[in-house]
């Protein structure tokens, strides 16, 4: 009985979605994008610094850190005419695990003047 009470608990753990955040409304301070050449594309396709927390953290999308959270190219377009345009950005991301290191992965973002 307790392995079958278990088991449910994991498997309702596992099939549980990821439950995104959201980020202060800030500039973006910097901008990554990775190509395929790039000895890192494999782990991440580009990142952003945003001015509120740029000397802590990053957020990525794409490549193994990142694994299903890519970003299209209209969408980072989108992201860097925000960027140079200095407009409040506020990213939507989820946590992700790679090799015992996690990273902040974007889903998504607002932009507002």
């Amino acid at each position: 009985m307790k392995c079958a009470i278990l088991a449910a608990a994991i498997a309702g753990a596992l099939a549980a979605p990821a439950r995104a955040d959201t980020t202060a409304g800030t500039t973006i301070a910097q901008m990554m994008l990775l190509e395929p050449g790039d000895p890192s594309f494999k782990l991440f396709h580009g990142a952003v610094w945003l001015e509120v927390d740029k000397a802590t953290v990053n957020y990525r999308w794409g490549g193994l850190q990142c694994k299903g959270r890519e970003l299209g190219d209209t969408t980072i377009q989108i992201l860097f005419a925000a960027f140079r345009a200095g407009d409040q950005v506020k990213l939507e991301y989820v946590a992700s695990d790679y090799k015992d290191k996690q990273f902040r992965c974007v889903t998504g973002f607002t932009i507002t003047k």
